[in-house]
């Protein structure tokens, strides 16, 4: 079966096309003006180039199986329901799912009888993966594919991944994994929801709404999975609010909890009233590793 071709799911969004040529009068008639003119229209004449095929992006050539092994070694207990060669085997399955014809980000997959779990712990190996463009390519289509199963990690997990990257609601592939993220979202019983919601409404220059939706998350459970990147999300909320002194005081805590993006914030924060301060936070975060909170459920 030929295999379709699509825009990459690294870049997203596909870039604009090249700018307009523009129009010379006839008063311009210097050879050497007509001469890159005609060079110019050449170039513009030409066809676009083809945009990659999903057997193009979703490939392993790039990601071998040391990549997982690195990945599931410095992360603890959470990828221990299979061997890095079992978890690999999957992504070897998926990857030649597509070169057979099937979409990355619908439920095509079921048939195979790999569960949502695994996919969504695949996925979180890929995204941990750097270097590569196909392994966030086969990260967004993991949690796509297990989120179209009902597994709700995976639409948590990617949704928040649109946010950060700017690419929420401009995906049109993704457009029912935001409509299940939403649905979590107006059910107002999901605590990590929320916080995602928050963050997006954040992100869209919203800072009252984002800290309301927040404040919610926070009241609903002393306890979620991303209980700390709330209150993180809260505190930049607050700054953007110009509540400052809310804003620090919830950064210390987090900082004093090991979180490391807190002690960068403290940093920015303290840069103008106080230099020294803010150059122990950053050497804090410096020694700590500038880790990020995590943005996916293991």
């Amino acid at each position: 079966m030929a295999v379709r071709r699509a825009l990459s799911p690294c870049a997203l969004i596909r870039p604009l096309s090249a700018s307009i040529i523009p129009i010379l009068s006839k008063t311009h008639t210097h050879p050497s003006t007509i001469q890159r003119l005609q060079k110019t229209q050449s170039f513009a004449s030409r066809s676009p180039p083809k945009a990659p095929s999903y057997a193009d992006v979703f490939t392993l050539s790039d990601i071998p199986l040391s990549s997982f092994e690195s990945v599931i070694s410095r992360n603890g207990s959470s990828f221990t329901d299979l061997s890095p060669e079992e978890y690999y085997r999957v992504a070897q399955k998926f990857s030649d799912a597509i070169n057979r014809g099937s979409s990355p980000w619908t439920s095509s997959f079921t048939g195979n009888a790999i569960p949502a779990e695994t996919l969504h712990k695949v996925a979180c190996i890929m995204r941990q993966i750097t270097g590569p463009r196909s392994a966030d390519a086969f990260a967004t289509a993991l949690w796509s594919t297990a989120s179209e199963m009902g597994h709700r990690p995976s639409t948590l997990s990617l949704a928040r991944q649109l946010v950060r990257s700017g690419a929420y609601g401009r995906v049109p592939q993704l457009r029912r994994v935001e409509a299940r993220f939403k649905g979590l979202v107006s059910s107002g019983k999901d605590a990590d929801a929320l916080t995602a919601e928050g963050e997006l409404l954040l992100e869209q220059g919203r800072p009252d709404a984002a800290a309301a939706v927040l404040t919610k998350a926070l009241e609903l459970s002393p306890r979620f999975e991303w209980r700390q990147y709330c209150r993180l999300c809260l505190g930049r909320a607050y700054l953007k609010m110009g509540k400052v002194d809310d804003a620090q005081g919830l950064f210390e805590k987090l900082a004093q909890e090991g979180l490391v993006e807190a002690d960068m914030e403290l940093a920015e924060m303290l840069r103008g009233s106080d230099a020294d301060e803010a150059r122990q936070r950053m050497y804090t975060a410096a020694c700590n590793g500038r880790r990020e909170t995590p943005h996916a459920f293991f």
